[in-house]
C-alpha cells in the first residue's frame, strides 16, 4: 500500500481517526522507527553511554520491530484487499527480492574479499527461499526479513477470517491469542521463539485495515455492523482502552527489565509489554507527525526519506554495525565519533541503494511498457 497524502494543514489532528492516522503516516512512522532500530544496536557496540534514559531508551527500541509487523499487517491487508491472491504473492516477492537478493549479493563479494568466507550452495538456496533462518543455517542474515517474509506467507489466512467476520475484534483476539499460546512451544530457542511470537502485532495491523474496509460496504445490515465496529475506534471508549495499554505495557516493561537479559530471552518476556504498546504507541507518533505536518512539515522529510527506503537503510545498517561491528569487532575498536559517522554513512548507503534498485527496476520494466 502506498503511502498516502498528510491531511490538509487545516485539519486538526482531533478529527483524525486511528486509521487515517496510520493511513496518512505510515512512512514517516516506518522512518522513526528504522532510526529507533538503528538506535539499539549503535547501542549495544557502545556507541552512547549507557545511562537513563539512554538505556531505557534501547530497551524500548524492541518495540519498533512491532511497529513495524503492525504496519506490515495494515498494508498487506490493503494488499489483498485490491489484488488476488496469486497477484498479491508476485507483488510481495517482486518487492523483496531485488533488495534481498542484492543484500545477498554483497554479503558474498564483501565476505569472500574481506574475511576469505565462502556461501555454500546450501546456504544460498536457504538465504533466496527464506527458510535458511529457521533451518538454523550459517550466513543468513537478520531473523526480521524471514519472519515477515513468513508473515506474508500466512496473511491470506487471517484476511479472509477477518473479510468475512461480522465481529472483528473478537476474531482478532482469538487469532492473536491461538498465535501467542502456540508460539511458546518455542521456550529456550530464542531464533524461533521471536519469529511466532509477534504474530499478534501483525494481526492487530490487519484489523485496524479491516474495520477501514468494513465501514465502506452499502448494504444496510452492514452498515449497522460496521457502525459497531468502527466503535471501538471512536470517542473515549477508544481513548481509554489505548491509554489502559500503553500504561499496562510502560509499566510491565519497566518491571520486566529488572529481569535477567536471558530469561527475558529465552522466554519472550519482552514481548509481553511491548505488543499491547505497539498500537498506542503508532497512533501517539503519528497524532505528532499529523500536529507537525500542520505546523513544519519540512520536519517530517528525513523521516519520510527513510520511511520509503527503511528496508535498504535497515539491512545496511545492520551488515555494518552488527557483523562488521558486533561479530567481527572491528567497529569497536575505533573511536566514537567515528562510529557515530559509520552510522550516518549507513543510512546514506541505504539510501543509494534503495535509489539503485528503483532505477534497475524501472529499466526493466521500461521494454514491457513500450511493447506493449
Amino acid at each position: 500500500m502506498e503511502n498516502r497524502k498528510a491531511p490538509a494543514a487545516d485539519q486538526t489532528t482531533k478529527k483524525l481517526s486511528p486509521y487515517k492516522l496510520l493511513s496518512a503516516h505510515r512512512t514517516e512512522l516506518m522512518g522513526f522507527a528504522t532510526l529507533w532500530v538503528m538506535y539499539n544496536h549503535a547501542m549495544l557496540l557502545g556507541l552512547v553511554a549507557e545511562k537513563e534514559p539512554f538505556r531505557f531508551l534501547q530497551l524500548a527500541a524492541h518495540i519498533s520491530v512491532d511497529i513495524f509487523f503492525l504496519l506490515s499487517g495494515f498494508g498487506i491487508y490493503h494488499s489483498l484487499e485490491k489484488n488476488s491472491i496469486r497477484d498479491y504473492f508476485i507483488k510481495r516477492l517482486l518487492k523483496l527480492l531485488p533488495v534481498w537478493g542484492s543484500f545477498l549479493l554483497l554479503h558474498i563479494i564483501v565476505d569472500r574479499l574481506v574475511f576469505g568466507l565462502n556461501f555454500s550452495p546450501k546456504e544460498i538456496i536457504g538465504f533466496l527461499t527464506f527458510q535458511g533462518f529457521r533451518a538454523q543455517l550459517g550466513n543468513q542474515g537478520n531473523w526480521y526479513v524471514y519472519t515477515i517474509f513468513a508473515y506474508y506467507l500466512i496473511a491470506p489466512i487471517p484476511y479472509s477470517f477477518l473479510k468475512e467476520s461480522k465481529h472483528k475484534l473478537t476474531t482478532c483476539a482469538v487469532m492473536t491469542a491461538i498465535c501467542w499460546i502456540a508460539s511458546y512451544s518455542y521456550f529456550g530457542n530464542r531464533d524461533l521463539l521471536i519469529t511466532f511470537i509477534r504474530i499478534p502485532a501483525f494481526l492487530i495491523g490487519m484489523y485496524v485495515a479491516s474495520v477501514k474496509f468494513a465501514g465502506e460496504k452499502k448494504s444496510p445490515s452492514v452498515d449497522r455492523i460496521s457502525a459497531g465496529l468502527l466503535r471501538p475506534f471512536q470517542g473515549m471508549p477508544f481513548v481509554i482502552s489505548t491509554a489502559i495499554c500503553l500504561v499496562f505495557g510502560v509499566l510491565h516493561f519497566v518491571i520486566l527489565k529488572r529481569c535477567s537479559f536471558d530469561v527475558l530471552w529465552d522466554y519472550g518476556l519482552w514481548w509481553h509489554a511491548l505488543i499491547p504498546m505497539a498500537l498506542p504507541l503508532s497512533l501517539l507518533f503519528c497524532k505528532g507527525f499529523a500536529f507537525i505536518g500542520t505546523h513544519a512539515s519540512v520536519i517530517l522529510y528525513p523521516f519520510t526519506i527513510i520511511g520509503k527506503a527503511s528496508l535498504e537503510i535497515f539491512l545496511m545498517h545492520l551488515y555494518i554495525f552488527k557483523y562488521w561491528g558486533e561479530i567481527t569487532g572491528i567497529l569497536t575498536a575505533k573511536s566514537v565519533p567515528f562510529r557515530i559517522e559509520i552510522f550516518f554513512l549507513s543510512i546514506l548507503l541505504g539510501l543509494l541503494w534503495h535509489l539503485c534498485i528503483n532505477l534497475v527496476t524501472s529499466l526493466l520494466k521500461r521494454p514491457a511498457t513500450a511493447k506493449s
